[in-house]
């Protein structure tokens, strides 16, 4: 898949849906396994890392969030041996629209999205 394709939009939409699930649950996902959940809705050609799904989670975080003051819903998207998010992340959260402090941490941010999306 490419950003360019018609179904790139809903990708990005249903990334948003199983997110927000995680998100209310209060748990992370791995890239890994959001490439198979996308898989399993049919979008198959999102690998887990590079490509596609460098994009998808950039435009993931501005879904309805297009000032970027809105917690940066990707957070949740970690490496499966580290437990954190890649290091794109941080440099998407320093750029704009999100523009996050010097003292920003990923690790509030991903406390952030919890908070927000909290089931109760």
């Amino acid at each position: 898949m490419r950003v360019k394709d018609p179904e790139y939009s809903a990708a990005v939409e249903v990334a948003v849906e199983i997110l927000k699930k995680r998100a209310r649950q209060g748990e992370t996902i791995t890239y890994g396994d959001l490439s198979a959940e996308l898989a399993t809705k049919g979008f198959d050609s999102i690998p887990p890392h590079r490509g596609v799904m460098t994009y998808l989670l950039k435009d993931v975080c501005l879904y309805s969030n297009e000032d970027g003051r809105a917690p940066m819903l990707s957070v949740i998207v970690v490496n499966k041996a580290s437990q954190e998010p890649s290091g794109q992340f941080s440099i998407l959260a320093r750029g704009l629209p999100f523009s996050r402090p010097a003292n920003w941490s990923w690790r509030d941010e991903q406390q952030n999205v919890f908070t927000q999306y909290r089931e109760g």
